[in-house]
């Protein structure tokens, strides 16, 4: 594999013992390319599961927000999508064009659960 920019590492954990068991990590390839990738601990090199452009995410964004039904059974579209969010999230805040957003503790009364949130406008049926 490429050299990879790490910009996004996370555990992923084993449901069943709750172990940690690999690391996925999001990054860039290069100013166009984005890729997610799994590594053992202790171990330097990760095993490559998607390699995409960006501007392939940010058409399969659009398609899913215009609601086709084709662009959400695309596979590995949530991976794709939450990757491209938190490494252009990474980038963004590296550069300076958004400061970090505040950590949730438990206090607050708002916890964005969707009992919190505003109902959907009329022109959004249920599977938008």
């Amino acid at each position: 594999m490429k050299p990879l920019t790490i910009l996004a590492d996370v555990p992923h954990l084993d449901r069943a013992s709750r172990a940690e068991q690999f690391r996925r990590v999001a990054g860039m390839l290069d100013a166009q390319s984005l890729a997610v990738a799994t590594m053992v601990a202790g171990e330097a090199e990760a095993q490559t599961e998607l390699i995409f452009s960006v501007d392939d995410a940010v058409r399969l964004a659009e398609r899913v927000l215009a609601g086709d039904p084709r662009a959400r059974t695309q596979p590995g579209l949530a991976r794709i999508l939450s990757a491209t969010a938190c490494v252009l999230f990474r980038v963004a805040q590296q550069a300076g064009a958004i400061q970090s957003m505040e950590i949730f503790d438990g206090d607050d009364a708002n916890a964005g659960h969707l009992d919190d949130q505003q109902e959907a406008g009329g022109d959004e049926g249920a599977g938008d």
